[in-house]
């Protein structure tokens, strides 16, 4: 469900920005480098205190970040804001070593690494139709698909944290 939202808008985001917002190329490159800037720094201590304290906040955090992000990005009225969206954007790392950790404990290991591949190809095929949609929904107004994505994610998020146990997520 999550990474519907994702797919929902990935390669609007650009668009939107700059065509939408009117922000420049160049400032959709400074955004974009502080978006992976924020990942990096939050990837790897994340990953630490996920493995101490438990996996199921972390990943909850990263779920919501995916929700938050094209919302923020809509919200934006300034540059100040739309850096402040490309920081929740790089927040969406911050729970994804607890979370590709619970994908590999879920798998058997003689037949870790095809479980893990089956994974991802199906994660992959069940969101592809999300581009289309949200294009599909870019022509009725350049803000739907973020608000659809938002939605969608914060759906994602409730649906994880409700039905997702802490000991199958530790």
């Amino acid at each position: 469900i999550i990474r519907t939202c994702e797919g929902m808008t990935g390669l609007l985001t650009i668009l939107y920005v700059t065509n939408v917002q009117r922000f420049t190329i160049k400032q959709y490159g400074i955004l974009v480098a502080i978006q992976m800037i924020t990942s990096i720094l939050v990837y790897i201590p994340a990953g630490k205190i996920a493995d101490r304290i438990g996996r199921k906040p972390f990943v909850i955090a990263t779920f919501l970040s995916f929700a938050l992000f094209p919302l923020a990005i809509i919200a934006a009225s300034s540059f100040a804001l739309i850096i402040l969206a490309f920081v929740v954007g790089g927040l969406r790392e911050i729970g994804e070593p607890a979370r590709k950790a619970m994908i590999v404990d879920f798998a058997q290991d003689n037949v870790r690494a095809r479980s893990v591949g089956l994974y991802y190809l199906v994660r992959s095929l069940s969101i592809t139709p999300a581009a289309l949609v949200g294009g599909l929904l870019w022509g009725i107004a350049p803000e739907a698909p973020f608000i659809v994505a938002g939605v969608i994610g914060l759906i994602g998020t409730f649906v994880f944290a409700t039905t997702v146990e802490e000991r199958y997520a530790s």
